[in-house]
């Protein structure tokens, strides 16, 4: 009867500490990836309201500068999760928001392409520096059961932030400002609070559980905190482990992943650059354009969080790929059929909805296939930095003079999306026969007995995937 008390009573205090969890970490981390892409995406909503005119900013030269982002995500982007292994969390997040803050008011300064696509490169240095940390950083402090809600919940202000930067530029394009200019104030108004957030970041976020016991947590906390972090895996490693990076690069997954991620990455390099110029062309003016992506992102970010919810709750990571991959390759189908404007601007919500609903579910599964904090850091950094090599193929698939149907842009995205639903499912069958063939050669794993990962990571006998 006691033990039954002392075990409900940890309970409580552990759900209150996952509740602190949320209202600390989380939700500073929600803020900062919504700052990121307000920034990263912003340039679209501006070549509405002036950007192009003003700068004798082309078609071709508009790829460009979207192109050139991707150029530096792609450059970079892999040692942002590593990092996070060497270097207090808490300075390396926010010197780089503070980075793409500063870089982002640049942008209000570009007299010419040139200078555009130069500042857009430096944007792509610090956010790529930064986004593959994010997943991982949230894995030191929840349990694999949570993990894929809360990624949701921060990459789903991607979404919620095309709701609002779409919002800021239609107010902003009324506003008919001369000096400064629309665009240019659009950059700085959504420029400096990233630099504030930043600087902020340096004190609100801890460091690894294991290296100090932060400001926020009791000292009681502090125990259920490291309770929880070995309470299924022993991740002996506190630096960087060269056995870990070594089984990333030689784990075929590792792959599987990139062609997973690759046809969302595709789709949200799509939305975040060209979806107000898709909209337009459905009748609505440019500044009204920017007003109609919202309910767009609005729709995405509320069926992620259900979506999410559901993949943590049953414990399923492929099937809600498979569906939201399929859901996004027909959105995108439609779009560059269809002649019907409304049936049309439902297909961008359906091919929007469905890539929203996916992506923070791979990056999940990525953390909890790559178990080892290296290896998954490695896993999610590679994963993002390739993937977004696709984003610079977006860049090109669009052009102006394929409006207003886009069908290339539009096959080659719902190809890409379909290409994500059918290698999820290949995942899932092989990480089945996987764990399959460990419960036959090595039996079943004891219950609630931490499995000691070492440098094996997830190849630990005891390891089971999610599928």
């Amino acid at each position: 009867m006691e033990a039954t008390v002392s075990s409900a009573h940890h309970a409580s205090k552990e759900r209150h500490l996952v509740r602190k969890l949320d209202r600390t970490i989380l939700v500073w981390i929600m803020l900062l990836y919504f700052l990121s892409y307000l920034d990263r995406s912003n340039m679209g909503n501006a070549r509405n309201i002036g950007l192009a005119k003003d700068i004798g900013l082309s078609a071709p030269k508009y790829q460009l500068a979207s192109a050139s982002f991707y150029i530096g995500t792609t450059v970079f982007g892999t040692i942002g999760g590593l990092m996070l292994k060497v270097v207090k969390p808490s300075i390396w997040l926010g010197v780089c928001a503070i980075g793409w803050g500063a870089v982002s008011c640049l942008q209000a300064v570009c007299t010419n392409p040139r200078g555009l696509i130069a500042v857009r490169f430096f944007l792509g240095v610090f956010e790529a520096s930064f986004a593959p940390g994010c997943a991982l950083y949230l894995s030191f402090w929840y349990l694999k059961s949570e993990l894929s809600l809360r990624i949701a919940a921060y990459a789903g202000m991607s979404a919620l932030s095309g709701v609002l930067s779409g919002l800021i530029a239609y107010g902003v394009g009324l506003a008919h400002l001369k000096r400064p200019t629309s665009w240019q104030t659009l950059f700085i108004v959504e420029g400096l609070p990233t630099v504030v957030v930043g600087v902020l970041t340096l004190w609100m976020l801890p460091g690894r559980p294991e290296s100090e016991r932060s400001h926020w947590f009791t000292d009681e906390e502090y125990v259920i905190i490291l309770s929880r972090r070995n309470r299924f895996t022993k991740n002996e490693d506190s630096g960087v482990s060269l056995a870990q990076v070594k089984g990333a690069f030689l784990d075929y997954r590792l792959y599987l992943f990139v062609l997973i991620y690759s046809g969302l990455s595709l789709s949200l390099a799509v939305a975040a650059v060209f979806l107000p110029s898709i909209v337009q062309t459905l009748g609505y003016e440019s500044v009204t354009a920017n007003l109609m992506t919202a309910p767009v992102y609005g729709t995405a970010y509320a069926t992620l969080l259900v979506t999410a919810w559901v993949s943590d709750h049953f414990h399923v990571r492929g099937i809600p790929i498979m569906i939201g991959g399929l859901l996004s390759g027909i959105g995108y189908i439609l779009l560059g059929t269809l002649k019907d404007e409304k049936m049309r601007y439902g297909a961008c919500v359906l091919a929007v909805t469905g890539t929203y609903m996916a992506f923070p579910i791979v990056l999940a599964w990525i953390a909890s296939t790559f178990a080892g904090d290296t290896k998954a850091g490695v896993g999610i950094g590679v994963v993002i930095a390739v993937t977004h090599a696709v984003g610079i193929a977006a860049s090109n698939i669009y052009p102006s003079k394929d409006a207003p149907y886009y069908l290339m842009g539009n096959i080659v995205s719902g190809s890409l999306a379909f290409t994500t639903a059918l290698a999820a499912l290949i995942m899932s069958i092989l990480l089945y026969k996987e764990n399959t063939s460990r419960d036959r050669r090595y039996g079943k794993p004891e219950a609630g007995v931490p499995i000691d990962m070492g440098g094996d990571a997830d190849m630990a006998h005891d390891y089971r995937y999610e599928i």
